[in-house]
């Protein structure tokens, strides 16, 4: 009789680890999409606020705002860099959100500039790269969040701890959309 239970115990302990790995994984998954949309959108505002360079600048106002862009373009990968290494690290999410809206500052400092351009095209082109990537942070925030359900159920909250598993973290919900097309 203890035989069979301790099968039941162990059958049951391998079947909620397995659960919650694959939760795991799938937020793993998630914000590798999330990764490469942040990414799509890092090459689409350098192309734009290349496009923007101007060299008559008596004042310096243009070069110390594209200092700043350049700055937080940096910010923003190397945020996301330690956000691709720990996508379920409160503290790597808490700087991915930091990065983001420094380069939100940035970007209003960049497109508010005399002269900005105010292309359709380029709206167009932001606005649908904004949609995938709200999207994609929608669905790692989901992920995240049936992860943590996950975790935080008894008895599988007893294996959470003697693993290790901790919380993740999920996104602002206006992190996938935050940045404002050029017409705003």
């Amino acid at each position: 009789m203890d035989w069979i239970v301790l099968a039941v115990l162990v059958f049951w302990a391998v079947g909620a680890y397995n659960r919650v790995m694959r939760l795991r994984s799938a937020c793993v998954q998630a914000f590798g999409a999330l990764d490469s949309y942040f990414l799509q959108t890092q090459g689409l505002l350098s192309e734009w606020s290349a496009a923007q360079a101007n060299a008559d600048d008596p004042e310096g106002t243009q070069r110390l705002a594209h200092a700043a862009w350049q700055q937080s373009l940096a910010a923003m990968g190397a945020a996301l860099a330690g956000a691709r290494a720990r996508p379920l690290h409160a503290q790597s999410m808490q700087s991915l959100e930091r990065a983001h809206d420094e380069q939100f500052a940035a970007w209003q400092a960049l497109k508010n500039l005399p002269g900005a351009s105010d292309d359709l095209a380029w709206r167009l082109r932001w606005q649908q790269q904004q949609a995938q990537t709200g999207l994609a942070a929608d669905q790692f925030n989901t992920a995240v969040a049936q992860y943590n359900a996950a975790i935080a159920q008894f008895p599988a909250r007893v294996l959470a701890w003697f693993f290790g598993f901790r919380a993740a973290r999920p996104l602002q919900p206006a992190l996938g959309s935050q940045l404002p097309d050029t017409a705003a």
